[in-house]
């Protein structure tokens, strides 16, 4: 579909307001740690709107901000895919992007899917399946990635697998230092395996 051309960009609706709002609050507090009424507070959203575009409630709305968590995540690897872009380079844009995240909000946000799974262990399995399907989805697009740099198949789910869970990881560790130190030392450790059998491509 072509997008509507307008003399100025059209702000978000209430609806992404919240969904967006869900996901930041989530990254700094769990799922547990937020009430529906910051989320609406937060979002400048009116009131009753949420009743109104949620009427699942706070399963609804958590449940498609740990959705759009994921695509954001999983459009790095689309990108690379897309334009060509190698596995390794992939990787680094991806940890590149978490240090951006954690500095840029004085290490208050991690990731809201981890923190929604740890949540949802003892609360919602809804939202745990639905953390599950995020994560999930970002290990098969980054697992094709691999495949395609050359990687056989179960190597590559493999590797995708030891990638997401060192980021997760690191991002726990990073917090608690308040330090991108974690990170730097899961790339610099990790992009060595990362190099397609028989050498980097080319062409």
């Amino acid at each position: 579909m072509t997008p509507v051309m307008t003399s100025s960009p059209r702000l978000p609706g209430p609806r992404d307001r919240m969904v967006d709002s869900a996901r930041l609050l989530i990254q700094e507090r769990g799922v547990t740690g937020v009430g529906l009424r910051e989320v609406v507070a937060h979002a400048q959203a009116p009131r009753g709107s949420l009743q109104h575009y949620f009427p699942g409630g706070k399963t609804q709305l958590v449940g498609e901000a740990v959705a759009r968590a994921g695509e954001s995540t999983r459009a790095v690897v689309a990108a690379a895919v897309a334009d060509g872009t190698d596995a390794a380079t992939t990787f680094s844009a991806v940890v590149e992007r978490w240090r951006a995240v954690l500095s840029d909000g004085s290490f208050a946000r991690g990731c809201p899917l981890a923190a929604t799974v740890v949540d949802a262990a003892t609360g919602s399995e809804e939202l745990r399946e639905a953390a599950e399907t995020a994560l999930a989805g970002w290990r098969a697009d980054t697992a094709a990635l691999l495949r395609r740099d050359g990687f056989p198949a179960k190597r590559a789910a493999s590797l995708a697998s030891l990638l997401q869970a060192a980021v997760q990881g690191a991002l726990i560790q990073a917090r608690a230092q308040r330090s991108t130190a974690p990170l730097d030392a899961v790339e610099r450790e990790l992009l060595p395996l990362l190099t397609p059998p028989g050498g980097p491509l080319s062409g």
